[in-house]
């Protein structure tokens, strides 16, 4: 039993309990490794500990959990958040805490080093307080109340540990990111840890996430008055993984072909069909009605919208975010039977499209990426293109983990102080440098924010939050904050109507698709789907008029609004309870 309960609950909560203390009675302690007693002998032990932690295990993104939010969707198939089904079983903190107990290590030796600089000291406090407090933010944000120590527990202890209330764990995180910044350099010559920008900028998503505006507003604004960052010239190439460390980043993971640190995790399911992909990962049809046009109306608002061309004259963030086709502006001589180049191969969805156009090799290929030719091309015709280049084919990429970038601070700056009702210049200033550049390398000009009515500028800012984070694993916890997930997670996906799928590309498709869209000359959507008051579409118009089909229903019970406590752990240690409504 003990062995057991070493694998399950032990690894979790008391992890470099174990990593330091065991088999020392058998003399295998190692010189080389963090396991060890006598490990802290130098400043690169110290170092390699903390590296430890900067590994991105213990950096999960909300994505990662294969459309949890309204931004993307796997097909037609379901997770745990959007089927309604989350269950103690299904979620877990034992690698954040992990990541907790580890850091908690290197303080306890940290405090009784002598070894060290007095400037190594403080530079690796300052990392292991910002550490400590990203895990327990997590946390937090996810489960409510947790467990909460700032030591090493003994195995009894961990057994009877009693969640903390989540507002005196903050209140801890906020101390944790403010001797962070106290002790952190502004940038380093060479390697990058955790920076004095850095914690004011976490600082600020932890408070923003627990409604304290008046300390987001402080920590953010302190992050831009470093006046160390700036927002990187090309949106779309920001992503890229050739683009390293850019001006923007504030914190993130870093990867690296060279050293096998790399993204391959489901790189195929976002690939086209026509790259060797399965196009299985796609962008919802809300994430595509969300983004304003260029007059900075919403679709349904703006006289600029044409359903038959989604893409047309829309915020040139869409273009970088959704692999566009049909007409993208007046003038460019297309139709909404056209496609777009992307990656060298036209992505056209359109039913009619049998052949693409290959621009690398010169020749016209069978189109893989229409449902007329592939039954698993996209459900709902839709790719994303961000940060997605040719170098995804070999199944392997290497672009940076970005945890906080300078965007992110300037909307947040933004929207705590909307929030407080302290509308000033300030605020537009900021909302209106991330949208400059956005339209930066397009043929449009930002249609500027100017009104400083409070209603107005949360559904502005919550949109351009949604339009320049998609797809970086920012949208659910957004919902959460905003107690939108009910509204937003519960419905339908939608897709295109069904259509005959004839790998030859002689035989012209029939079905609804043809029927209803195309030779109605109403392909892709048949009529504008309506925005509400939230930003939220609604394709219900859609439905009934016989222009889509949905997918599957989908549900987010108010219970969801936390993660469950995990099972085993309860079973484990009675102390511990569960969340309401599991």
């Amino acid at each position: 039993m003990k062995n057991y309960i070493f694998k399950t609950y032990v690894l979790s909560l008391i992890l470099g309990c174990f990593f330091l203390n065991s088999c020392t009675e058998l003399d295998l302690s190692q010189e080389d490794a963090a396991s060890s007693g006598n490990w802290y002998q130098t400043s690169e032990q110290f170092r390699e500990s903390l590296n430890e932690t900067y590994r991105e295990v213990f950096w999960p993104e909300d994505e990662v959990y294969e459309g949890m939010d309204d931004d993307w969707q796997r097909r037609d198939a379901l997770n745990a958040i959007k089927s309604g089904s989350m269950s103690s079983e299904n979620t877990g903190w034992t690698t954040i805490y992990k990541g907790v107990t580890r850091v908690i290590a290197v303080i306890e030796e940290l405090e009784t080093q002598s070894v060290l600089t007095d400037e190594e000291a403080q530079q690796y406090m300052g990392e292991a307080n910002f550490l400590r407090a990203s895990f327990y933010s997590y946390l937090i944000s996810h489960f409510g109340d947790v467990p909460f120590y700032e030591q090493q527990i003994s195995v009894e202890e961990s057994f009877e540990i009693e969640r903390t209330s989540k507002d005196i764990v903050k209140e801890k995180i906020y101390e944790y990111y403010d001797s962070a910044a106290e002790n952190l350099p502004v940038s380093y010559n060479g390697l990058n840890y955790a920076t004095k920008g850095a914690a004011f900028a976490m600082k600020a998503r932890i408070a923003l996430y627990m409604g304290d505006y008046e300390i987001a507003a402080e920590a953010a604004k302190n992050c831009m008055d470093l006046n160390t960052y700036e927002l990187y010239p090309d949106y779309g190439e920001l992503f890229e993984s050739t683009t390293k460390n850019s001006v923007e980043t504030i914190f993130h993971i870093p990867r690296s072909e060279e050293l096998n640190v790399i993204r391959a995790d489901n790189v195929q399911d976002f690939l086209p069909r026509n790259h060797g992909g399965y196009a299985g990962r796609n962008p919802t049809w809300e994430l595509l009605a969300s983004y304003e046009c260029v007059d900075g109306l919403p679709i349904d608002e703006s006289p600029l919208f044409d359903p038959q061309n989604p893409f047309k004259n829309r915020d040139p963030r869409l273009l970088e975010t959704i692999a566009p086709f049909g007409s993208l502006m007046d003038g460019d001589g297309l139709s909404p039977s056209s496609g777009s180049n992307f990656m060298d191969i036209d992505y056209n969805p359109h039913p009619f499209a049998k052949v693409v156009r290959d621009y690398e090799n010169n020749i016209d290929i069978r189109n893989q990426d229409t449902r007329s030719i592939g039954a698993y091309a996209a459900y709902n015709g839709l790719l994303f293109k961000k940060g997605i280049t040719k170098d995804w084919k070999d199944l392997r990429t290497d672009p940076d983990l970005i945890i906080m970038r300078y965007a992110d601070v300037l909307l947040m700056y933004a929207e705590s102080k909307i929030e407080l009702n302290q509308i000033d210049e300030s605020v537009l200033t900021a909302l209106n440098e991330v949208r400059d550049r956005a339209y930066a390398n397009s043929t449009f000009e930002n249609p500027a924010i100017t009104t400083t009515n409070q209603d107005e500028l949360r559904y502005i800012v919550r949109n351009e939050r949604r339009s320049e984070l998609a797809f970086e694993g920012r949208r659910y916890m957004d919902l959460i904050r905003w107690r939108l997930a009910e509204k937003a997670l519960t419905g339908y996906t939608y897709g295109l109507l069904t259509v005959t799928v004839d790998t030859n590309i002689d035989v012209a498709p029939t079905g609804p698709l043809v029927d209803n869209l195309v030779n109605q000359n109403l392909w892709f959507w048949g009529q504008t789907p309506e925005i509400d008051e939230d930003g939220l579409p609604n394709f219900t118009g859609l439905l009934n008029a016989g222009y889509c089909r949905t997918l599957n229903e989908i549900i987010f019970p108010e219970r969801q609004y936390l993660f469950p406590i995990p099972e085993q752990d309860l079973l484990l240690n009675p102390n511990l309870t569960q969340n309401p409504g599991y």
